[in-house]
């Protein structure tokens, strides 16, 4: 698995969900900080071309985009191409394919994940994740998983949701981070994408495991669960 932060904190409950199965094991490369127009300061697929080289997967999961769509961070002069760029999408979609030539040299199945829903006061993630889309379109390497139902109601960004009757944070503090119950409702989302491709089964068991002790829930912590109230 590869991807920003908020892939990090996706990983624990996707890997939890792959693992359960018995019949698949998962690897996390992901970092803070990751965006594909980062390269002048990261050349990720240095980076990637080796991890693919060493784990050989038969499938590759990637999630990007905060970086590569905020106006307003750090480091963010150094990005090819910014944000505000008149070909930004000529120019992303460029690097986009780089990535799925990368991450695909072996023959794995690329999974790309949506941006999640940003709360309202932040960039859309609408332009990006039409480029994930048409991507998939075009090259049959590449299955787009569309997070943005799991993590909206009605079309609206949402921070809760509820689970036998409790009301969970699914968002940390900063609402754009994952909470425990945020990372396990995406990773069976993404889990149950790839083992439909592959013939396996995801079943129940896994939500409640020894994964919500991972200490990357610990920053920002969430309060899990809060007392119930009104979900919306």
């Amino acid at each position: 698995m590869l991807g920003d932060s908020a892939t990090y904190e996706i990983e624990p409950g996707l890997t939890a969900a792959l693992e359960h199965t018995g019949l698949i094991d998962s690897t996390d490369r992901t970092q803070m900080g990751l965006g594909l127009s980062r390269w002048p300061e990261l050349p990720w697929w240095e980076a990637w071309a080796g991890y693919v080289a060493e784990i050989r997967p038969d499938a590759v999961v990637l999630q990007v985009g905060i970086w590569d769509i905020e106006e307003d961070v750090f480091t963010g002069a150094t990005r090819r191409p910014a944000p505000t760029d008149s070909d930004w999408e000529q120019q992303f979609a460029f690097l986009m394919d780089v990535a799925v030539e990368v991450l695909t040299v072996d023959g794995a199945d690329l999974y790309w994940l949506t941006m999640l829903p940003e709360p309202p006061d932040a960039a859309s993630p609408e332009r990006l994740n039409r480029l994930v889309v048409e991507l998939a379109n075009r090259d049959e390497r590449v299955s787009v998983v569309d997070l943005t139902p799991a993590f909206s109601r009605d079309g609206e960004y949402v921070r809760v949701v509820e689970r036998n009757g409790v009301v969970w944070p699914i968002r940390k503090v900063d609402g754009v981070h994952l909470c425990r119950e945020g990372a396990g409702l995406a990773g069976r989302v993404v889990a149950e994408a790839i083992a439909a491709d592959h013939g396996v089964i995801v079943d129940v068991g896994w939500e409640d495991g020894a994964w919500r002790s991972n200490p990357k829930f610990d920053v920002d912590p969430c309060s899990d669960p809060l007392p119930p109230v009104d979900a919306s």
